[in-house]
Formats: structure tokens, C-alpha cells, sequence
């Protein structure tokens, strides 16, 4: 295989840098027209190869192949939830596209998220008690400490009632935060 940086792929272990040579994957490009259950079947390619390359492809714009439309899969997400989150959460979505209508709308680890200009700025997710907004930055929600106080959070996620979306100014700050925080990177 040609240098890993020369050909786009991120730092991968041997056994998966194997698993594309032998396959004859040598630019990371190729892997659009490939799905993540194809790569899964490549003998050294793991877990955390497929996220390496996933979020490699992402970041230049591009999706595994065979992966369904991400708006797709965040209304997917969506539907699949109980009533109050899938309203709560659609509330959120809506409040996200009005304040940044570029926003690409993607599914990121696992949960719809929003992407500006290559940057994953804002997602959510719903758990059995909650519900979560997540800035995709560990250090966002400690900014805005006071704007906070009321709400049960980890360092990543705020955590918000399932019943309750978070008010308008609120989602702005966190997103102008994010923004912030991804512009300085």
C-alpha cells in the first residue's frame, strides 16, 4: 500500500492496512463505493479500523458506500422513538436548521448530528430517561456555565427532559460556542 497519508487513510493498524491492500482498496476514495458490511467481512479489518475510515471519509464529505441517505437516516432515527422524544427531538432538529439552515444533516457515531463546514457542530440522542443535546466538543458546555444550571450534564452531553425541548437561545449559545470552538482548530 502506497503511504497512508498519500492515499487519504488515517493511521490504521497493520492487519487492517493489510485487509485493504489484499482487497486492493489503496485510496481512501475507493471506500465510497463500499459498504461497511463488506469491510467488515475483510480479515483484519475491526471496529475501530471502520470508525477510523468512516470518520476519514466524513471529513472529506463522503459516506461509506451503500450507506443510506443520512437525512434518511435522521428521520429513520426519529421515527423509530416513542412520542414525547420523537417530538421533542424534532423540535430540536427544526430549532438547529433555523439557526444554521447550511447545516448538513448527517448521522455521526450513531446519532444525527449537523456538519458546518467539515465540522460536526451539534447532534442528539435519546436515551431511556432523557434525552441528550451533544455539542461533539468536550469543552462547549463548560463555557457556558450559568446557561446551564437547572440541567444534568456530562462533559459532552446535556442532558434534557424527554417531554421539553431546549429553548431557542439556549440551542443559539451552544452553537456559537461550538462554532467558536471549531473555528480556533
Amino acid at each position: 500500500m502506497q503511504n497512508e497519508h498519500q492515499a487519504g487513510f488515517p493511521k490504521l493498524s497493520a492487519p487492517a492496512r493489510r485487509a485493504l491492500s489484499s482487497a486492493g482498496y489503496t485510496k481512501l476514495d475507493q471506500l465510497a463505493k463500499v459498504s461497511e458490511t463488506e469491510l467488515k467481512q475483510l480479515h483484519g479489518m475491526g471496529p475501530s479500523a471502520i470508525t477510523a475510515l468512516r470518520k476519514a471519509l466524513e471529513e472529506r464529505g463522503m459516506s461509506l458506500g451503500g450507506d443510506p441517505n443520512p437525512v434518511e437516516d435522521v428521520d429513520a432515527y426519529l421515527r423509530a422513538l416513542d412520542e414525547p422524544k420523537r417530538s421533542t427531538l424534532e423540535t430540536l432538529r427544526t430549532t438547529i436548521l433555523e439557526i444554521v439552515p447550511e447545516a448538513e444533516q448527517v448521522i455521526s457515531y450513531n446519532v444525527p448530528a449537523f456538519r458546518v463546514r467539515g465540522k460536526v457542530i451539534a447532534g442528539f440522542a435519546a436515551f431511556k430517561g432523557h434525552l441528550s443535546y451533544l455539542p461533539f466538543s468536550g469543552s462547549v458546555l463548560g463555557q457556558l456555565g450559568e446557561e446551564l444550571k437547572g440541567y444534568t450534564m456530562t462533559k459532552s452531553a446535556l442532558h434534557f427532559p424527554v417531554d421539553r425541548p431546549l429553548p431557542k437561545t439556549l440551542v443559539k449559545k451552544l452553537i456559537d460556542a461550538r462554532l467558536a470552538d471549531a473555528a480556533r482548530r
